[in-house]
């Protein structure tokens, strides 16, 4: 590896592996070829060959002392294993920044960020290094990011103006969903007149179609509109001006899995780096974006609409009303008419349950222990049959069985209480498997459909149940599934908020008034809200489209409990066995005892197990905190951290 006079320069250069089953971060090798930062290169990892990501490069004299003291010699990058096609710079640098941001490592963020088609085809989907295009974009000034709030109609048509003055300077503008089917209709509601110009992206269409989409997209001598999903996010065009993040409130923006991080972090970051312009829409904003506007740290693309101009929509109490046929009744006066009056005029019901299944929760009659999974701990949900599909006429109804939507178990509904030992479990709560049973009561004749994970778990069922429902009508029963699948109805009506009530969770309101907000908007004629916590004045302003009040109120119960966006929750999470917990507790309680931990705990009836969590606060201004990222860089891969998190429970 010395350099002798006349020969090449040798670079030491770090790369990120793209291959699971790998715990270092980064792995060393030696070239004298040209590399930067970015570069595919192919690199062997155990006589295998795999693609791998450059992450810093380095003269080998610099690194001379290091080199000497280690215990292995660096292999050798040759020419050909050097690919001519790189990820740009600022990608890379969002990317280190996010995963510093989440506490996690930048070669699992790039394989989480990073499709496994453009892995394994680089030189389809990316282009070589441009140092000039880097150059000139580092000593350029990053953009203020500027908010579009108000109805999806009205905000579509400001978008469709948006992209027709991108086009006329000569720029090409990136559209972001966070799903297929949210692709789908951006491209069916943006793309008139323009087609030619339009190309969609997302890992729900053929790989040969996202390949060729990509490639014109990249090779049109012409702006573009780019509609993706956050698998697309990689995408450069050098005319490439304006990123818009759509349904910025949207919970489908988390990662239910690791790296857990939340999208938009990532792509203020990608915008902020590529000196892009973004853009955040919704018909609601988040509390933190809203807030960040009341500081004057965001601009408005257009004023803000704080009172939402939709469909009627009136407050129903449902707290009181009467037994019937030795049954609850869920339904109110109010909605037994919206349902006659739409079904006599054949016009098309979207009902909202919050929870799957005949009943969300069951507690124990005589001591009040809620029935929780026996693998897990999470309370399991009362349903009809095993499968969720509908019952048929050789089945025994009163045949139930309970599941848990945390990890998938399923028990017998013959069980007793696993507190006191009771057979006198009792059902509480609404599901849309109830809601379902009771409107075949009233209409035992009429079609009715339930969209939720259970009875439509793939993305096909859901969007074949949704083109059913857009040409036939009738009564679609949903989750917040089918917001990503159905846009509008002729009625809609939120049967039953109230089990979210109970969340003790600090972003609870902001997620009830969110949901409450979008089935208001999603009716054509009117809506109702029903609910047995009609005194809570979140509903009402719901009810009005009353973002202000709600948002002042809000942002005032956070600032005074020192909840988000005042403060950053950190979590930490580690399944024990009960004899184990003290000691796990202590290890780190010592770790982070600088800065207050709070515990939790919960039980796992399975094998005595128990989830203990741990929580730091800590100032949003001041994070990332390098001492802080330190000491959870210590923990192995047993525990679950997550930053930020959309829920502490």
């Amino acid at each position: 590896m010395k350099d002798g006079k006349g020969s090449q320069k040798t670079r030491v250069v770090e790369v990120y592996p793209i291959m699971k089953g790998i715990t270092k971060e980064t792995l060393s090798y030696f070239t004298t070829e040209k590399v930067g930062l970015g570069n595919f290169v192919k690199a062997l990892v155990r006589k295998r060959e795999i693609q791998a990501i450059v992450a810093r490069v380095t003269d080998a004299k610099m690194e001379k002392t290091n080199l000497k003291n280690a215990s292995f010699s660096l292999k050798k990058l040759s020419k050909k294993d050097i690919l001519n096609v790189s990820i740009p710079e600022y990608f890379m640098r969002a990317v280190d920044k996010t995963a510093k941001f989440y506490a996690t490592s930048t070669g699992s963020l790039l394989s989480a960020l990073l499709p496994k088609i453009m892995i394994e085809e680089p030189k389809t989907f990316f282009s070589p290094p441009n140092p000039k295009f880097e150059s000139k974009l580092k000593s350029s000034i990053s953009k203020e990011i500027a908010l579009l709030q108000m109805d999806t109609d009205e905000r579509y048509g400001h978008y469709r103006a948006l992209v027709r003055q991108c086009f006329a300077r000569g720029k090409s503008i990136m559209f972001v969903v966070p799903t297929h089917e949210e692709v789908l209709r951006a491209e069916e509601l943006l793309s008139r007149g323009i087609e030619e110009y339009t190309f969609i992206f997302s890992l729900k269409i053929k790989p040969k179609e996202a390949k060729e989409s990509w490639g014109k997209a990249l090779n049109k001598n012409h702006p573009i509109l780019f509609i993706t999903t956050p698998s697309g996010l990689a995408f450069n065009k050098k005319d490439l001006e304006t990123i818009i993040l759509e349904r910025e409130n949207s919970r489908a923006y988390n990662s239910m899995f690791r790296p857990f991080i939340n999208i938009k972090t990532f792509v203020k970051y990608l915008a902020h780096e590529s000196r892009k312009q973004l853009i955040l829409g919704d018909s609601v904003l988040s509390i933190e974006t809203l807030k960040k506007v009341k500081e004057e740290e965001y601009s408005e693309l257009s004023p803000l609409r704080w009172r939402l101009s939709t469909s009627p929509t009136s407050i129903e109490d449902s707290t009181d009303l009467i037994k019937e046929d030795n049954e609850f009744e869920i339904f109110s006066p109010a909605l037994k008419n919206l349902l006659e009056e739409a079904m006599f005029n054949k016009k098309s019901v979207f009902l909202f349950g919050a929870r799957k299944g005949l009943s969300p929760t069951t507690v124990c009659g005589d001591c009040g222990f809620i029935l929780p999974c026996l693998n897990c701990g999470a309370p399991v949900v009362l349903h009809s049959k095993v499968n969720g599909k509908e019952l048929s006429s050789n089945d025994n109804p009163t045949e139930n069985i309970y599941i848990c939507h945390a990890c998938g178990t399923r028990r017998d509904a013959r069980t007793t209480c696993g507190s006191c030992n009771s057979w006198k479990l009792v059902p509480l709560g609404i599901g849309t498997e109830t809601i379902r049973n009771r409107i075949r009561k009233l209409y035992p004749n009429q079609e009715i459909m339930i969209m939720d994970k259970a009875y439509t778990p793939t993305e096909s069922q859901a969007r074949n149940m949704a083109k059913r429902f857009n040409k036939t009508g009738g009564i679609l029963i949903g989750t917040e599934l089918a917001f990503s699948y159905i846009s509008k109805a002729d009625y809609t009506a939120v049967v039953s908020l109230d089990s979210l009530f109970s969340i003790p969770d600090f972003s609870i309101h902001e997620r009830i008034f969110y949901i409450a907000s979008h089935i208001r908007e999603m009716a054509k004629l009117r809506s109702i809200i029903q609910s047995r916590n009609i005194g809570r004045q979140i509903l009402s302003w719901a009810g009005l489209g009353n973002i202000i009040d709600f948002y002042q109120s809000e942002i005032a119960d956070r600032e005074s409990l020192l909840y988000p966006p005042f403060s950053l929750f950190i979590k930490v999470s580690i399944i024990v066995r009960g004899v184990d917990l003290e000691r796990e507790k202590k290890y780190l309680e010592k770790l982070f005892n600088k800065w207050e931990p709070e515990f939790i705990e919960r039980k796992i009836e399975k094998a005595g197990q128990i989830n203990l969590s741990l929580v730091l606060r800590r100032p949003k201004s001041g994070w990332p905190e390098d001492d802080v990222l330190e000491r959870l860089s210590l923990l192995g891969p047993q525990f679950l951290i997550k930053v930020d998190p959309e829920t502490i429970l």
